[in-house]
């Protein structure tokens, strides 16, 4: 008699286990899935390919790919792209789980990030099946998910044009550094302008400057393009020389102190994984002014109350 009984009950919760299973098999799709790979993250996976992963997690056929019918109502899009440092996601859910989420990898593949993308989505997807079903807890969406900001460290160097600050345009080298944290960032670097010769009298009198500058940056980011634009703010040092070149006195020397502040604008982006490009728009404000003058014949070089410098630079991230 109780063997009967124990048979019977095993085959109760099979049968139970039966009907569950098929319920859940023959559930309508809770999301569509779009997927888009940027340049360089070729091996991150497509949307059929996604949605399998997140189908498997799940247990039954949750996320469907684009083009597939009927459409579920809720849209997930998913966008891969090469980061500075390995590869970035940026998932875009619609519905009551909505929102924006992303997620970083630094591994030499895509297939951890990839991961962790399938893991979001099933989280997400199989909250939503909970909600819909009524059952307790389910009514609360999971809190958006983002990297965290780190401390980045580059390095650059390259070169542009100056124009007002050792008298007309003149070339410009400078190298420099950036240590940031989410969106601000602090940049100390150098410039050289080369010694620029004026005709005054009956020589010529050459002007060069050498300066330091500490900027304090905040910058804005345009994840689909990875385009980050910064406003900074600067305060520069330098050494400014003037020599009087074929006068009859003689090929006298000067060097005078030199203080500026300024503000610019910052461009930048990637080039490859630890490689990217940067423009320097920026004006410069003096906060004295600097003469150098010929004896007997007067001044031959007045600093400009304001200049323009422009440079652009490689840079090398560090960290």
């Amino acid at each position: 008699m109780r063997r009967a009984q124990r048979l019977s009950l095993a085959l109760l919760a099979c049968a139970a286990t039966g009907l569950l299973a098929g319920r859940a098999q023959g559930a309508p799709a809770t999301a569509l899935l779009e997927s888009t790979n940027g340049a360089g993250a070729g091996d991150c996976p497509g949307a059929a390919a996604l949605a399998a992963i997140v189908n498997d997690g799940i247990g039954r056929t949750a996320a469907v790919p684009a083009g597939a019918t009927p459409a579920p109502a809720m849209r997930v899009a998913v966008t891969f792209d090469r980061a500075a440092k390995g590869y970035a996601a940026t998932v875009r859910i619609g519905g009551a789980s909505g929102g924006t989420r992303k997620l970083a990898n630094e591994g030499p593949g895509c297939a951890a990030l990839a991961n962790a993308v399938a893991v979001l989505l099933v989280v997400v997807l199989d909250t939503d099946d909970t909600t819909a079903a009524g059952h307790p807890g389910g009514g609360a969406a999971p809190p958006p998910i983002s990297s965290p900001a780190r401390t980045t460290a580059a390095v650059g160097v390259g070169g542009g044009v100056a124009e007002g600050l050792v008298g007309g345009w003149s070339p410009t080298v400078g190298m420099g550094g950036t240590l940031a944290y989410g969106p601000w960032a602090a940049r100390l670097g150098g410039a050289w302008m080369p010694s620029k010769s004026s005709d005054f009298g009956p020589g010529r009198v050459e002007v060069g400057l050498a300066l330091a500058r500490l900027a304090l940056c905040v910058s804005m980011r345009d994840d689909r393009s990875r385009l980050a634009l910064g406003f900074c703010a600067q305060q520069q040092i330098g050494w400014m020389r003037g020599r009087g070149v074929d006068y009859a006195g003689g090929n006298a020397t000067a060097d005078h102190l030199w203080l500026a502040t300024g503000a610019a604008i910052v461009a930048s982006g990637p080039l490859a994984p630890a490689l990217g490009w940067e423009v320097d728009v920026g004006a410069v404000y003096p906060l004295r002014e600097q003469r150098f003058v010929v004896d007997n014949l007067g001044t031959a070089y007045r600093s400009e109350p304001a200049a323009f410098m422009t440079t652009f630079s490689i840079t090398t991230r560090v960290w």
